[in-house]
């Protein structure tokens, strides 16, 4: 077959990657959010706020719970906030309920819209770096190895996943800055140096992985020939870049970085360096060149048990070492005798050691957006390649030119099999739940998908309990038991979901028993989980064991004094039984030694004041010693010169009435 080759322009080509990306990945758009999309947009408060948040986006963490706060990728989040600012009058999301009763536009759909865009817009620029480092070759060759690139199913996730915008984010700042590079080393215009410095930053701003361009920049301008000179001042150029960005942080962030592990994200984690890490990566590399050859079982999250920590008995462990030492050995000649293959393979393989935990250990152990940057380097080895079987010469500028039919063929094999796989693959990302249900068929065992189903259950079908008192739900909540038990054999210790299991037995079928199991087993692997100490001490109320209800509920005030709702329960219990005294005795200790006691206090004002009779001096005192913890609290002031008032008490009145003022 020939082709003209004046029919293909850059900026035609650059209109056809866009609507060739809107094609492959249009039916996403009509997405909600889903995993994890709850840590950069649904429902962040500083996302909500719109350009007001944009301040605080910067000067905080990415994620931030009640017992993690990590990373920093400000312009990730700035993305979602201007999204925010403009389509805030728009629902949020929609359920698949909602969307067949009446399908609306919603501000997850724009997310995803705006996803698809940047997407085709890194793809346009994966193009025009391809041209400038292949002056001589043909036009076709880079748009050839761009459209594999753009439909490859193993990018779904990247895509379809809001919280991964961060990735394309990176790798439109990563490959723009070495475009800039390579402008500066041809043209010597130290504007360009500006450009990749700029991008550079915006890269490192959206993910701290972007460092690998203090190898990549000078790697690419060594492929093109630059000086020797030029190549040294580019990698102390990026390493300033990347101290500055580490300096930044320490600035803006009052916070420290801490990120919690749990066995089930990686069990190399929790063991001291062996030969088994040299094997478990090898493993997991054979794991990714499987999943860019072809895809079959694309998956939300891999993690423990589904992906085993391969020992050298592993088939897959001695494939790997013979394919990457020697296609590596290959690769790392060529790239020194300036080939392209050798281009394409120091690129595909440098970057997999960075997440195939042989340097860095990664939680979820793979996961398909780790193949994001290096699936590049595969893409541009995959069209080399089958440019040499069918020996289609790239190198030569012929205004018309032929291509075999086994050529054209085998691309027309992987254009229709990549591209139909991640048409159909995209739907999966609808929702959280309709994401999980379906990845779950072929992930057995991971325990985080199981737990994954039953953590985003739980709150739906308590809602509607709840809602609906005479509804049946008891489907729904077998199933969630079924998931917590199946994340529980997988991993013994899942202590989220050891007292989530307790938790349900509680809340949907009051079975106090199988509830007091569950929760002991999580408190014996960590005694201070508050959930567990909590859910045990009401189990035990319920089955009249005072003493140990007791027990369980001091501790919950020990670890969290603010815990409000465990005070009514603690009341109700010691009125019950007569043992008010007791309790007083109990909250006095640990107001003692707790360092912020107001509540304790209030608690203990309160149950004075059960026993007053009349004489309110008991219970005003335990509330002085509460306003003295906390002197802004205007209520809690009123609140005291109210009951000095009725008990006669008027200096002190007029006192409490003057803080209140």
């Amino acid at each position: 077959m020939n082709l003209n080759i004046h029919n293909f322009s850059r900026k035609k080509i650059a209109w056809v990657i866009v609507v060739l990306g809107f094609i492959i990945y249009g039916n996403s758009i009509n997405n909600e959010y889903s995993l994890d999309d709850n840590i950069v947009v649904d429902g962040i408060e500083k996302v909500e706020k719109g350009f007001s948040g944009i301040p605080e986006i910067f000067t905080t963490r990415y994620s931030i719970d009640k017992k993690q706060s990590y990373d920093y990728r400000p312009i990730v989040l700035t993305t979602f906030a201007i999204e925010k600012q403009f389509f805030s009058k728009l629902p949020v999301k929609q359920t698949i309920l909602e969307k067949k009763r009446k399908d609306k536009l919603t501000q997850a759909n724009i997310s995803h819209f705006i996803n698809v865009l940047l997407y085709s817009l890194l793809c346009i620029l994966i193009f025009y770096l391809l041209l400038e480092i292949l002056p001589s070759y043909n036009i076709l060759f880079p748009f050839i190895i761009t459209i594999i690139f753009l439909i490859h199913p193993i990018h779904t996730e990247v895509v379809c996943n809001l919280k991964n915008r961060d990735e394309i984010l990176m790798l439109i700042g990563m490959v723009s800055s070495i475009f800039n590079f390579i402008k500066f080393s041809k043209d010597k215009k130290y504007k360009y140096l500006i450009f990749a410095v700029i991008f550079a930053l915006f890269a490192l701003l959206s993910k701290t992985n972007a460092m690998a361009l203090i190898v990549l920049a000078p790697m690419f301008l060594y492929f093109i020939k630059s000086k020797p000179k030029l190549i040294i001042t580019t990698y102390l150029v990026m390493v300033l870049v990347y101290l500055v960005v580490g300096q930044l942080q320490k600035l803006l962030l009052p916070e420290v970085q801490v990120r919690i592990f749990e066995y089930f994200e990686n069990p190399l984690m929790f063991e001291d360096w062996s030969m088994k890490r040299i094997s478990a990566s090898l493993y997991f590399s054979w794991f990714y060149l499987e999943m860019l050859l072809f895809p079959k079982n694309l998956s939300v999250y891999y993690g423990y048990n589904q992906i085993p920590i391969a020992d050298w008995s592993y088939w897959q462990v001695w494939a790997s070492l013979i394919f990457y030492v020697s296609v590596g050995f290959y690769g790392l000649y060529c790239f020194i005798k300036r080939k392209l293959i050798g281009l394409a393979i120091v690129f595909w393989f440098g970057l997999l050691i960075g997440v195939n935990n042989i340097i860095f250990l990664l939680p979820g152990i793979v996961a398909d957006r780790f193949a994001f940057t290096f699936s590049l380097g595969y893409v541009i080895a995959l069209v080399w390649l089958l440019a040499r079987v069918f020996k289609v010469n790239f190198e030569k500028s012929d205004t018309k030119f032929h291509f075999p039919n086994g050529f054209l063929f085998s691309l027309l094999i992987i254009f229709s099999v990549y591209s139909v796989r991640t048409i159909v693959r995209n739907p999966n990302w609808h929702d959280y739940l309709t994401l999980f249900n379906h990845d779950i068929e072929h992930l057995s065992e991971s325990a985080k998908v199981h737990a994954l189903i039953s953590n985003t259950m739980y709150p739906i079908v308590a809602k509607e309990a709840q809602q609906n008192p005479s509804g049946n739900v008891q489907n729904d909540v077998q199933k969630i038991i079924y998931h917590y038990k199946e994340a529980i054999r997988i991993d013994s210790n899942y202590l989220t979901c050891i007292n989530n299991l307790g938790s349900v037995y509680v809340n949907f079928l009051g079975d106090y028993n199988s509830a007091i199991k569950y929760c002991e087993k999580a408190i014996s692997l960590d005694s201070n989980y508050l959930e567990a100490q909590f859910n045990l001490a009401f189990s035990y109320q319920n089955i009249f064991v005072f003493d140990k209800a007791l027990l369980h509920y001091s501790k919950v005030i020990e670890l969290n004094p603010d815990y409000i709702k465990v005070y009514d329960l603690l009341n109700q219990l010691l009125k019950k039984h007569n043992k008010i005294q007791l309790g007083v005795i109990k909250l006095e200790q640990l107001a003692v030694t707790s360092k912020n006691p107001k509540n304790i206090y209030v608690n203990l004002a309160n149950l004075a004041s059960l026993e007053a009779n009349g004489d309110y001096s008991k219970s005003i005192e335990y509330f002085e010693k509460a306003y003295a913890c906390d002197k802004s609290d205007k209520v809690l002031c009123s609140h005291i010169a109210k009951l000095c008032q009725v008990s006669g008490d008027l200096e002190k009145y007029n006192k409490y009435l003057a803080y209140c003022q």
